[in-house]
């Protein structure tokens, strides 16, 4: 939504997603904010191949979930244009903390990585962008890396939102129980909720070059 507005109103913007649900949402999300020049495709990522369509190519949080991250990088080089960006923003799930202590908070992070690496993907991505763009053929990348840490209970909700919509793969790889999960949510929940805790997310490298 936000790219759409800044190429407004002679530029356009694709999303592609897999999930047929959440691009309905996403619809109406631009339906509601009457953005007319944003399109939205469901397709496998690992089948897209669009050579030279793009003046910018974007992905966030996408690479950690894939078992070959450098093959789509090349396509998404590939589908830069001469002038174009290729930029990528991925997470290191090793940069995740909280204070004080937290057993929940710990459960998550932990439970987290396996099932990724489990499912192909690598919760530690984010480090490797630098080196991914080199292998994709990807010259003189830049980078740079933030961390956000937050105090209040709305910036704090990640961790519980995040093992909320992975419990079930956490259940189906034998990791934990429904019962385990259930108690982590809400020992997590009021973690959260406690003005005097503290949550940094994970380190979030940001990597891009130009054709």
């Amino acid at each position: 939504m936000e790219m759409a507005k800044l190429v407004a109103p002679g530029g356009t913007v694709v999303g592609v997603d897999m999930d047929g649900t959440k691009l309905e949402l996403a619809r109406r999300a631009a339906a509601e904010r009457t953005l007319g020049n944003v399109e939205f495709r469901q397709m496998n990522v690992n089948a897209w191949n669009e050579p030279g369509a793009y003046d910018a190519v974007y992905s966030r949080f996408l690479l950690q979930h894939l078992s070959q991250p450098v093959e789509l990088l090349r396509r998404m080089w590939a589908g830069v244009r001469p002038g174009g960006l290729l930029i990528v923003e991925d997470a290191d799930f090793d940069g995740w903390c909280c204070d004080p202590p937290n057993d929940a908070f710990d459960f998550f992070v932990r439970n987290y990585i396996e099932v990724a690496r489990r499912n192909g993907g690598d919760a530690t991505t984010g480090r490797k962008l630098h080196r991914y763009f080199l292998e994709a053929g990807v010259p003189s990348p830049r980078l740079s890396a933030v961390q956000p840490i937050a105090r209040e209970a709305e910036t704090k909700t990640l961790p519980w939102l995040t093992l909320e919509f992975s419990s079930e793969a956490i259940i189906s790889a034998g990791l934990a129980s429904a019962a385990e999960i259930n108690a982590a949510l809400e020992s997590l929940a009021k973690f959260v909720e406690d003005p005097q805790t503290l949550i940094s997310g994970p380190r979030v490298f940001q990597v891009w070059s130009r054709r």
